[in-house]
């Protein structure tokens, strides 16, 4: 077990790091340039690659054995599981940043020896920091997160991306569920599920940098975080996810995968096409 860092440490630097951000993001947007990656909905702009390179120069100086595995170009898979592993995505909803200079955030984690140890999210728009350290429990700013209580499903808000469910899918959720709503940022769907307002959020392919924060936040806060198969993710490579409320996480995934399944509608696509 690596034990090298002090662990209150890191995360005090980080929290100062978190907040220098507040003085550079107007100066960021103002030079903001965008580009796109595999479609026009998938963004990148210089505010995401200018944020992950400062990063890693700051542990580069104050960490230089730490390992940086991140959304823009640091994606190399080796031995993450060994020793301290950051986790970021520098920009979560940079669709939102470049089209309404709102609804995003930073999603930045530790990992020790493959275990989720530090978490942050940082809704930048808002200067909210939800933030987490392993056994510790979960705050948002410096206030402490209660446990959740459980919720049953028609009581519970969820949140998912309903371009990637089939209509039948969809609206069994709706109906079985008390509402939905989406702010597309996983980052901040999934801090609506640690605080209560929301019951679930789901998302059918998340990336590792997407999700990396919400392992520690769902150990320290008493929620549900699986694959669609009810099985642990791996925070190397992500997939499809759910965060959730205890009490509504069974009857959610019987919907999503009921009668062939969240994605049928494409499945009998492609045997039409066969």
């Amino acid at each position: 077990m690596v034990s090298q860092y002090d662990i209150n440490e890191i995360d005090n630097e980080i929290k100062t790091w978190l907040q220098e951000l507040n003085l550079r993001m107007p100066s960021l947007i103002e030079e903001m340039q965008t580009d796109t990656k595999k479609n026009r909905f998938d963004l990148v702009t210089n505010v995401d690659k200018m944020i992950e390179s400062d990063f890693e120069s700051f542990i580069n100086k104050h960490y230089p054995t730490h390992k940086l595995y991140s959304e823009e170009a640091h994606q190399a898979t080796l031995n993450l599981k060994e020793g301290y592993t950051w986790v970021m995505d520098p920009i979560d909803g940079t669709a939102n940043l470049v089209k309404q200079q709102d609804d995003y955030c930073v999603i930045l984690a530790l990992f020790v020896d493959g275990a989720p140890t530090l978490s942050y999210i940082y809704d930048v728009p808002r200067q909210i920091l939800y933030h987490a350290q392993k056994g510790k429990g979960a705050f948002i700013n410096n206030k402490r997160l209660a446990t959740v209580t459980s919720l049953p499903l028609s009581e519970a808000i969820i949140s998912f991306n309903n371009k990637v469910l089939n209509d039948e899918t969809m609206h069994e959720l709706l109906k079985a569920s008390f509402g939905y709503r989406l702010i597309g940022a996983c980052g901040l769907d999934s801090a609506r599920v640690f605080t209560g307002q929301f019951g679930a959020h789901i998302h059918t392919n998340a990336k590792p940098w997407d999700i990396a924060a919400q392992f520690l936040f769902a150990e320290e806060l008493g929620l549900e975080m699986t694959n669609f198969d009810k099985q642990p993710i791996d925070f190397v490579t992500g997939g499809p996810y759910i965060i959730s409320n205890p009490g509504c996480h069974e009857e959610i995934l019987d919907i999503l995968l009921a009668d062939g399944g969240y994605k049928k509608e494409q499945l009998r696509l492609k045997t039409d096409l066969k």
